[in-house]
């Protein structure tokens, strides 16, 4: 009993020096771990697809110029046309819009030109005095109808197209209108008549009047 209790006071005893020539045992952490790095995200290789193609800006396309055919062609005035009675026979007056009209056969067939000269208060055909105006009759005759045309001066106002007893088609031109100038037929017989073509149709070979609009 003696001895264990001598055994115990030594240990004591030896405990106490130990730790008062060491002084207070230092605690040691436990290493922590080291934080294990942020994984960086992974860069997956592009592919065409996944590359953004840029939008070509757009371009304006040009309007192409109209080609010559595109340009409507002018259209000309229309006739004023007056149907009236002279003599017991149908004619039309024909007011023309501008100057330089062209006047075409209405038919095919053969060209007549008389030529008339107003002397004394007469109408006279064949007459030749140059120092008075001539006025040309035109006339396309075939084999059931005759169409007169009545135009101004010859050489001041009338141009002639066509030649006396030449054949012609329907659409080929018999005369111009050069200028402004009434219808022989203001010098004629009415001086007030504002025409400047007269026509008449008549059915052949009987004479009969036709209209002549249809032609016109």
């Amino acid at each position: 009993m003696a001895s264990a209790v001598t055994a115990g006071l030594l240990f004591g005893v030896g405990r106490l020096i130990l730790v008062g020539d060491l002084g207070a045992m230092p605690s040691f952490s436990q290493p922590s771990a080291s934080p294990s790095p942020t994984p960086s995200p992974t860069v997956s290789p592009a592919v065409l697809s996944d590359i953004a193609t840029p939008n070509p800006s757009p371009t304006a396309t040009p309007t192409p110029e109209p080609s010559p055919t595109d340009t409507a062609a002018p259209t000309e005035a229309p006739l004023m046309l007056t149907s009236f009675r002279f003599g017991g026979r149908s004619y039309v007056g024909i007011v023309v819009p501008e100057v330089g009209r062209t006047f075409a056969a209405p038919f095919a067939g053969r060209v007549e030109i008389s030529t008339y000269q107003f002397i004394d208060g007469e109408v006279r055909l064949g007459s030749n005095v140059t120092t008075l105006p001539f006025y040309p009759y035109v006339s396309v005759i075939a084999a059931d109808r005759k169409m007169t045309y009545r135009p101004g001066t010859l050489g001041s106002v009338t141009q002639l197209l066509a030649r006396d007893g030449a054949q012609v088609g329907a659409g080929d031109p018999l005369f111009q209108l050069m200028r402004e100038g009434r219808s022989s037929w203001t010098t004629f017989y009415n001086s007030v008549a504002p025409y400047q073509i007269v026509v008449s149709l008549q059915r052949m070979p009987s004479g009969q009047d036709l209209d002549p609009t249809p032609y016109l």
